[in-house]
C-alpha cells in the first residue's frame, strides 16, 4: 500500500512521490462525474476562439488541452502550477496536440502577468489547499481584464456523504480529513470570497462528485490512505480499525450498496 498523502503531495509535489501523484490525476480526471464538472465550468466560461485563458493549479494540463480546444486557433490557454514536475509533464502532453498552450510554473497567488491579461481564469480543486483564499481572489482579480470572467469549483469536504456500516468511525474519519486540509471547507465559502472581492454577477451552483463502483472506491482509498495512516501513528484510529473500515467498502462494492458523494460548489463572477 502506498502511503503518499495528497495534502502533503500537492502542497510539495517536486519533494514527493509526484508519479502516484500524476497517476492520481489522470484517474480523478477520467471519471465520469468529473469530466461533467469541466464540460459544466466551460459552459459558465463561455470562451470564445481568440481568448486567452488562464488554468491556475493546472496539474498536469488534462483541463487546460479541453479549453484550448474552444479559444483555438487565435486565442491561447496558460496553465500554471507550483509544481515544475506537473509543468514539464503538462507541457510533454500538449506537444503533439497543436493547439495554443503555455505552461509556467507559479504560485496560485503570485502570477508572473501583467494586469488585465486574460479573458477568463479558472481554478479547481485548488483553493483547499491554499490558506490566504483572499490573496488568492485579489490575484485572479487583478489579472482579468474588465469584464472577464471567473470560474471556482472546489470542495466541503466536511460534507462528504459516504454510506457505511460503521457510521460513528466514518464521521470521524471525514472529520479527520477535512482538518487536514489547508482549507478543506472552502467550498462553502466560495459564494463570500467572490461577493467580498467585487466580482459581479456572482452565481454558484451546487455541484458534487459521486459514484458507486470500484474504481471511484480506489480512487477515495488514493486519497484517504496516507492522512489516514499519520492518524493511525498519531494514535487516533487503530490499525484494525482502518483495515476494517476499507475492508468492509469494498465488500459493500461486492453487495452493490457502495455509495459516496463529495459534494462542492461551482462558483461563477464577471470583472465588471
Amino acid at each position: 500500500m502506498e502511503k503518499q498523502t495528497i495534502i502533503s503531495g500537492f502542497q510539495q509535489v517536486d519533494s514527493s512521490e509526484y508519479e502516484y501523484l500524476i497517476q492520481f490525476l489522470e484517474n480523478v480526471a477520467a471519471y465520469p462525474i468529473v469530466k461533467e464538472s469541466l464540460e459544466l465550468q466551460i459552459k459558465l466560461l463561455n470562451l470564445k476562439p481568440g481568448e486567452h485563458v488562464l488554468d491556475v493549479g493546472c496539474g498536469i494540463g488534462i483541463q487546460a488541452l479541453e479549453m484550448a480546444k474552444q479559444v483555438n486557433p487565435t486565442g491561447k490557454v496558460t496553465g500554471t502550477d507550483i509544481s515544475s514536475v506537473m509543468i514539464e509533464f503538462a507541457k510533454s502532453k500538449a506537444s503533439d496536440s497543436d493547439l495554443p498552450l503555455d505552461f509556467f510554473v507559479a504560485e496560485a497567488d503570485t502570477q508572473p502577468f501583467p494586469d488585465q491579461t486574460f479573458d477568463a481564469v479558472r481554478t479547481e480543486r485548488v483553493l483547499m489547499y491554499i490558506k490566504d483564499t483572499q490573496k488568492v481572489l485579489k490575484e485572479f482579480k487583478r489579472l482579468l481584464k474588465p469584464g472577464g470572467r471567473l470560474v471556482i469549483f472546489d470542495l466541503h469536504w466536511d460534507g462528504t456523504l459516504l454510506s457505511h456500516k460503521d457510521k460513528a468511525l466514518t464521521r470521524r474519519i471525514i472529520h479527520y480529513v477535512t482538518d487536514h486540509l489547508p482549507n478543506g471547507n472552502v467550498g462553502t465559502d466560495i459564494y463570500f470570497h467572490l461577493k467580498n472581492n467585487g466580482f459581479k454577477n456572482v452565481e454558484v451552483k451546487p455541484y458534487a462528485y459521486f459514484g458507486n463502483d470500484e474504481i471511484l472506491l480506489k480512487i477515495v482509498e488514493k486519497a484517504y490512505i496516507g492522512i489516514l495512516q499519520k492518524g493511525i501513528s498519531d494514535g487516533v484510529f487503530t490499525e484494525t480499525e482502518i483495515n476494517n473500515w476499507w475492508k468492509s467498502l469494498y465488500e459493500d462494492v461486492e453487495a452493490g450498496t457502495f455509495y459516496i458523494s463529495f459534494p462542492g460548489l461551482i462558483g461563477y463572477g464577471t470583472n465588471d
